[in-house]
């Protein structure tokens, strides 16, 4: 007969064995989750490796397994390791962002390349407990210096509403430049020189800025470095004729019913109201967008045609006055030349460049925008046709549509305008062949003698 005491030491094996399986599962259980083999995620907001006097920037690790573990960050600058992070974590971390401040004179590190180093460790129990392992590194390059610019043209005499140009030189690659005139700036353009440091810049004095407006000519490295430097000049001031328009029931049953707006005014005249103000602004932001940016090439040569046999209806920058029954209803100021000529008469480019538009825009009905290169664009408007179509490349007198009266135009005339990288400026300046001479291409031509560097 057996005792009970051989049945419990046979027990004790099969017991110790399954409690050993069950640790073993509960392990597993507890453990699998850490073998896990993503490495951590690093990614950089906001960075330039360009890093000029102040540079920030924000890198995000983040590891959404076992979370993270460690993470550290240097410069690495002339064999000097510079610290910028280095943190553990008990408590799990899944993600973590570091808002990094990079400043060269404060850090006594001095201009040249470098190299940004990041290492992340995660929770995992992959290589030896250590965890997974994302390292980077990064070239980049430290430079404090302003970029070094120097004006070539001289003399600058500028009408108020009017353009003017200047040659200088920027030696540093990558640069942003051009002139700032005011607060407005108008970008210039190489490859028009074979020296590549030479550069000009069209620009503009809009009608509304006075003598006093300061210019100067701006230029701003890949590391966010500003130089700017002013050069002579004189802004002759204007003063634009007032204009009153009598606005007729006729003229409001002509036009207001090619006009689609999104809620109808109670009246013709409310409808007409809106169309001279919020349309008028849309369509003007319509065509500032067209011009904003442009070839770096002069496709132009000479003075400018203007519509042939044509007399002048309305002039530049003509303050308006809207009368309705002998109330003044509205305002706009007038951003071109009116020429009438005869009806549907042709109108040709006035000089050679690509058309950059040719479709309706509101108030100036079918339109055509010409780019002549480095910022110098002409519009024609209130066609009746148009013969051209994007991209094409026109030359000085290629007909591209007959005059018309779309848009909120009276009668049959041309609306024509020009405008530099946006800003609209007086067309007269472009017609006359001296005014270019004296103003434009003698600046250009003077730069011929200039030794290359």
């Amino acid at each position: 007969m057996r005792s009970k005491s051989d049945g419990k030491s046979r027990a004790w094996p099969i017991i110790l064995m399954l409690m050993l399986a069950a640790g073993a599962v509960a392990l597993l259980i507890l453990f699998f989750p850490r073998l896990e083999g993503k490495a951590p995620v690093v990614a950089f907001s906001d960075f330039n490796p360009a890093i000029g006097t102040s540079s920030s920037f924000t890198v995000s690790v983040s590891d959404d397994k076992s979370g993270l573990r460690h993470v550290w960050m240097a410069l690495l600058v002339d064999g000097r390791e510079v610290v910028l992070a280095d943190e553990s974590y008990t408590a799990p971390v899944s993600e973590k962002d570091f808002n990094l401040t990079i400043e060269p004179g404060a850090m006594d590190l001095p201009d040249g390349p470098a190299l940004l180093r990041i290492s992340v460790t995660d929770n995992a129990a992959r290589n030896w407990l250590k965890g997974n392992l994302t390292y980077l590194e990064q070239a980049v390059t430290i430079d404090t210096r302003k970029p070094d610019v120097s004006v070539i043209s001289r003399q600058h005499y500028v009408n108020q509403g009017g353009a003017g140009l200047v040659v200088y030189r920027v030696a540093e690659p990558g640069t942003t430049h051009g002139v700032l005139v005011g607060d407005n700036f108008f970008p210039g353009h190489q490859g028009v020189f074979s020296d590549k440091t030479l550069c000009l810049a069209l620009f503009a004095v809009d009608h509304r800025q006075g003598k006093d407006t300061p210019l100067l000519v701006s230029a701003t490295d890949a590391a966010g470095n500003t130089a700017k430097t002013g050069f002579y000049y004189l802004i002759k001031p204007k003063t634009f004729p007032k204009d009153v328009l009598t606005i007729s029931d006729t003229f409001l049953n002509l036009k207001m019913p090619e006009f689609d707006l999104p809620e109808e005014p109670a009246s013709l005249l409310d409808k007409f109201v809106t169309i001279n103000s919020a349309e008028r602004k849309r369509n003007v932001e319509k065509i500032v967008s067209l011009c904003r940016t442009s070839d770096s090439a002069l496709h132009w040569k000479g003075d400018f045609i203007r519509l042939p046999n044509a007399a002048p209806r309305a002039g530049f920058a003509d303050q308006r006055e809207y009368v309705y029954n002998g109330k003044t209803v509205s305002h706009s100021v007038h951003m071109g030349i009116d020429l009438a000529s005869l009806a549907n008469a042709e109108v040709p480019a006035a000089n050679a460049g690509r058309v950059v538009f040719a479709d309706w825009i509101g108030i100036f009905g079918k339109t055509v925008v010409i780019d002549h290169g480095c910022g110098l664009f002409s519009m024609y408007s209130h066609l009746s046709t148009m013969d051209v179509t994007p991209g094409k490349m026109v030359e000085r007198g290629t007909p591209i549509g007959r005059t018309g009266m779309t848009g909120m135009a009276a009668g049959d005339h041309l609306h024509f305008g020009m405008m530099v990288h946006g800003t609209f400026v007086n067309p007269l300046e472009w017609w006359d062949a001296a005014w270019i001479t004296n103003n434009i291409t003698s600046k250009i031509e003077a730069v011929a003698d200039l030794p290359r560097l």
